[in-house]
């Protein structure tokens, strides 16, 4: 091939590679600017946010006093009245139930002023229980019980004895769906709240991999201690690194340590512990730890605690 031709070439080819790369370099550019439209699109301005945050709050507090329901009728009305111009539109509910907690889980924008908002509420409902099945639950749960002196129920002729019954308070979640509008940046309830299925959760609790070896036995031995003296309030500065920012919990106390394993053997610098501890009118809640080591002076040291997870 003659020497000009085959410059000629490699010159084509080379304006070639470059015309491909300037419009590789176009299409990125414009992908980029989409993507940065999109997300720009999807973001929340300061003013949105907090009015987002303002509806979220208003259903959770109308939420929390729409299901406490203490058999006062007026008592009801006036506590809704801080949310409804006409609080008798929401007649008091038959039965006895207060709302413990309650969390705003979602929050839906259906048309520029028109919101639903999911909140989960945890309740203790007043239920009456046969009086042998009352005996298992904690007094403290037992609502003032007839006294002894008090008429039993009579049965019906040919029929057995009715049993006494003991209202005793009994914990339920449920989830509930509030519409709620805003008008002039302010939100306001749009109607009673609708009981609606609780969403099933995803999350999960099972131990973390990566925890093979069993610990041991000198290392099982200071975590033995160091989580007695940990749960108690006791004095962990022997047993922790400087720095570590652990410091001791108080107010329980460590009932027994289970298994305790680590990601080697050999070289431990995680270990994963389980525990049961107690504190007064608990008798044992289980705990899953992974415990951050090192090693200083030919003995361990604790760097860090956290719960496990996977």
């Amino acid at each position: 091939m003659p020497p000009f031709l085959f410059r000629r070439i490699a010159a084509g080819v080379v304006w070639c590679l470059l015309i491909l790369s300037l419009l590789f370099s176009v299409r990125a550019s414009v992908f980029a600017a989409r993507a940065y439209n999109t997300l720009a699109a999807k973001a929340y301005t300061p003013d949105e946010a907090s009015l987002r945050e303002s509806v979220a709050e208003t259903a959770r507090q109308f939420a929390v006093e729409w299901a406490t329901w203490l058999g006062d009728p007026d008592e009801y009305a006036k506590r809704l009245s801080a949310f409804l111009s006409d609080p008798s539109a929401a007649p008091l509910p038959q039965g006895v139930q207060r709302a413990v907690a309650a969390s705003a889980v979602s929050v839906r924008q259906e048309s520029p002023d028109a919101w639903r908002v999911n909140v989960v509420l945890h309740v203790e409902r007043l239920v009456k229980l046969p009086q042998a099945d009352a005996y298992s639950v904690p007094p403290a749960l037992r609502a003032a019980e007839a006294p002894a002196s008090a008429p039993q129920p009579q049965a019906a002729q040919g029929q057995p004895q009715q049993q006494a019954e003991v209202p005793v308070w009994r914990a339920a979640v449920m989830q509930v769906e509030i519409p709620v509008r805003t008008v002039g940046g302010k939100a306001a309830v749009a109607g009673l709240p609708a009981v609606v299925p609780l969403a099933r959760g995803q999350g999960k609790a099972s131990a973390p991999q990566g925890f093979g070896d069993a610990a041991p036995d000198n290392l099982a031995a200071f975590v033995n201690q160091f989580l007695d003296l940990y749960y108690s309030g006791g004095n962990v500065q022997n047993f922790v690194a400087d720095g570590s920012g652990v410091v001791p919990l108080g107010g329980w106390k460590l009932q027994s340590v289970g298994q305790i394993r680590v990601d080697s053997r050999e070289n431990p610098s995680k270990a994963l512990v389980e525990c049961e501890v107690s504190a007064p009118g608990v008798t044992a809640v289980k705990q899953r730890l992974v415990l951050d080591l090192a090693v200083s002076g030919g003995r361990f040291l604790v760097k860090g605690l956290k719960a496990a997870s996977q």
